[in-house]
C-alpha cells in the first residue's frame, strides 16, 4: 500500500493506493488561515471497505500534521471517532476544537 498527495496549498488529499496500483479511497483536509488542518472528509470506496483503509489513511493525515508542527480540527465523524479512541494524539488536536468540546459538554 501506498499514498499519493494532493496538495494545491489551501487544501489536499491523501490517497490510498494498493500493491495493484488501484486507488481504494482518500482522506481530505482544508489548510486554515491559522495554520491547521480541517480534516473534512474520508472515503474508502465500497469495493474496499472491507480491507480497513481508513486508519491507515487517518495515521498519514496525522504524520503530516506531525511533519509540519500543525494541529488537526477534526469535522469529518470518522476523524473524530478516531481521535476519540485514541486519546494519546490528543497533543494533535487544534486548541479551538477542545475548546468547542469543553463548551459542549
Amino acid at each position: 500500500m501506498n499514498f499519493k498527495q494532493y496538495d494545491d496549498g489551501k487544501e489536499g488529499r491523501f490517497f490510498v493506493i494498493l500493491d495493484n496500483g488501484m486507488e481504494a479511497g482518500w482522506i481530505q483536509y482544508k489548510r486554515l488561515d491559522n495554520g491547521n488542518l480541517l480534516a473534512n472528509g474520508t472515503r474508502v470506496y465500497e469495493e474496499f471497505k472491507d480491507q480497513k483503509l481508513g486508519i491507515p489513511l487517518f495515521n498519514r493525515l496525522v504524520e503530516f500534521a506531525e511533519e509540519r508542527k500543525t494541529k488537526i480540527y477534526p469535522l469529518c465523524p470518522f476523524v473524530v471517532k478516531t481521535f476519540a479512541r485514541h486519546p494519546e494524539l490528543k497533543h494533535l488536536l487544534a486548541d479551538d476544537y477542545l475548546q468547542e468540546q469543553v463548551r459542549v459538554t
